[in-house]
């Protein structure tokens, strides 16, 4: 289980109310509350893993990392999901159980399948749920998508900025593409990664 020591805090005579902030929030942690006289960007301090992308983009600079009172634990226990299952999304997904997917907090491709399987089936609820996406925010993306199309999850789409498409691979490229083009050994690439990735097709 991982900790985080900081919670963003939002400068209120900064704040013009552009809502980026709201917009780039992997884990869906800030809103805008109108139920005052006055509307407010609020924090919700249960959601926010400190990732400073709302920090990072804030157009006025109204944004700041402060320390928390006590540290906020996240992180999922993967054995909790069928690994059965775990395993076979994976390698849906061209992807090894183990394989790190997310560098900034070192999450791997088996603790977001289990997530996904445990219900949390958007990459706001994954984020939240793992970690996932809560450091530079952009890399890991590409491999949330992947293992939620690996799981069947259909999305709508996203509730702000949050998300990238996929990036093509090895397993996308059309075959005419690869003939045309023998010089970059595309065929045999694939032939190699299929025998990394037997289910994989």
């Amino acid at each position: 289980m991982q900790t985080v020591n900081k919670i963003a805090t939002i400068d209120r005579e900064k704040c013009s109310l552009c809502m980026t902030c709201i917009r780039v929030c992997p884990t869906k942690a800030i809103c805008l509350d109108k139920s005052g006289d006055e509307p407010l960007v609020l924090i919700d301090d249960q959601k926010c893993l400190a990732c400073t992308i709302c920090m990072t983009r804030c157009p006025e600079e109204a944004v700041s990392m402060e320390p928390r009172e006590e540290p906020l634990p996240f992180g999922i226990d993967y054995t909790l999901a069928d690994q059965i299952e775990v395993e076979r999304i994976c390698r849906k997904a061209h992807m090894h159980p183990e394989q790190i997917i997310c560098y900034c907090r070192r999450i791997q491709a088996r603790e977001v399948t289990a997530a996904i399987l445990l219900g949390h089936q958007t990459p706001e609820a994954l984020a939240l749920a793992t970690g996932m996406r809560t450091g530079c925010g952009v890399l890991c993306i590409t491999s949330v998508m992947r293992l939620l199309k690996a799981a069947g999850v259909v999305l709508d789409k996203a509730p702000g900025w949050q998300w990238y498409g996929t990036y093509m691979t090895i397993w996308d490229v059309p075959k005419e593409i690869a003939d045309k083009y023998p010089e970059y050994y595309l065929g045999e690439d694939l032939i190699a990664m299929r025998q990394v990735f037997p289910e994989g097709e």
